[in-house]
């Protein structure tokens, strides 16, 4: 299989997809040949201490290895006058961004996000925009910038999910009560989980709301954005 530093070194067309800094780091993602995606990550060599979330994405990707996610290439280092420069390099996957979900996008949703976690990695951003609806009728996830892999499963990784679910429940769902009621069967019977697993789950994802909401409410905000 290709690495990111063959692609980059062979790539013939770029295009910027969008750029933003985050702290010390500005952040680039383009679409390469149109059968690749390259996140760039610019860091000034004085910087000490940063995030490096390309480790995270690269990991979490390498275990899913294309099980609702796209297949990574590995990711790679140069220096650049006065800056390190990261690459991560993925695969570039065809399909549409959800917008909004309806009831008939809730099976592959749910297969989509309980194949996920039971390769023990959360998402950590469960919105709308982030599922893909592929030509084949099935769901891909498409950004694991902020994605956590875990070592097993856990009360830890199951209070991670419930975060997870909660969520989807507001930035995915955007609190449509029926969308959520048909969602979560779907969810427990594709992941598989027992009565007690389910318990915990739907605990931490409640837990997970209502803190949420009650920090909204102190900060004098609607309780539900």
């Amino acid at each position: 299989m290709s690495t990111a530093q063959d692609i980059l070194a062979g790539a013939q067309r770029w295009e910027l997809l969008r750029k933003r800094r985050a702290k010390e780091t500005l952040r680039s993602v383009f679409r390469v040949d149109d059968r690749y995606v390259a996140k760039q990550f610019e860091i000034p060599l004085a910087a000490r201490r940063y995030r490096r979330p390309w480790l995270a994405e690269d990991a979490c990707l390498r275990r899913l290895d294309g099980r609702g996610a796209p297949r990574s290439f590995g990711w790679c280092e140069e220096t650049v006058g006065d800056r390190r420069v990261v690459w991560l390099v993925k695969e570039y996957v065809v399909g549409a961004p959800v917008e909004t979900f309806a009831a008939a996008d809730l099976p592959a949703a749910a297969r989509l996000l309980a194949g996920v976690h039971a390769q023990a990695v959360v998402t950590d951003d469960a919105s709308a925009g982030n599922f893909l609806r592929t030509p084949d009728g099935q769901m891909e996830f498409l950004d694991f910038g902020r994605a956590r892999p875990y070592r097993r499963a856990g009360w830890r990784f199951d209070a991670a999910i419930g975060c997870e679910l909660a969520k989807l429940r507001r930035e995915g769902f955007r609190w449509d009560a029926a969308l959520w009621r048909a969602f979560r069967p779907l969810y427990f019977e594709a992941l598989g989980a027992s009565r007690g697993r389910q318990i915990r789950i739907r605990l931490a994802c409640a837990a997970a709301v209502a803190l949420r909401q009650a920090r909204k409410t102190l900060q004098g905000k609607n309780p539900r954005s």
